[in-house]
């Protein structure tokens, strides 16, 4: 192989640094569908984060404009509606299940029991903003609502503060 070759290879394939990161205590966010987010690394094909939807709540219903997504669940147990033209299926998720997204599926999911839903997610491409999710009707009525406005940083961090509230009752009782 060529010098020519290597570096055309090096180029398509977009050869990068190694990259370690351990899963963040805290949420970095909150996505469009009401999971609490820990942000993973990102890659030019696509980017990782977990999912975590706290006992008692039932996510918005999103469609996404331009990715799909892998989820693998990890704990907990819900339900999970998929929706995508004239198909469309409940099932249900727990540790070890893993499901795809495709481009253009509606989705909602839902926990069931005292333990929250944790998943951890590959998008593809990677994921470009809380743009990205177009609000759906969902088949459950949602739990929480995302406010598209200045005060969204407030919001999310009262949001965050409920739901440790709400954890930290579903564990004691």
């Amino acid at each position: 192989m060529t010098t020519r070759n290597l570096t055309f290879i090096n180029q398509t394939l977009s050869i990068h640094s190694f990259q370690t990161k351990s899963l963040p205590i805290n949420p970095d966010i909150v996505a469009p569908d009401g999971s609490l987010v820990r942000n993973m690394l990102t890659t030019v094909g696509g980017s990782m984060a977990q999912f975590e939807l706290p006992p008692g709540m039932i996510s918005n219903a999103v469609e996404h404009r331009t990715v799909s997504e892998i989820w693998y669940f990890l704990s907990g147990q819900g339900e999970f509606w998929r929706k995508q033209n004239e198909r469309e299926e409940i099932i249900l998720v727990n540790a070890t299940v893993c499901i795809t997204i495709p481009l253009g599926t509606q989705f909602q999911f839902r926990t069931i029991g005292k333990k929250p839903l944790v998943a951890m997610a590959v998008t593809m491409p990677p994921w470009p903003g809380n743009s990205e999710a177009m609000s759906k009707k969902g088949i459950w009525n949602a739990t929480f609502v995302v406010m598209r406005n200045s005060s969204t940083k407030v919001f999310h961090s009262m949001y965050l503060f409920i739901i440790t509230i709400l954890v930290f009752h579903y564990i004691h009782l």
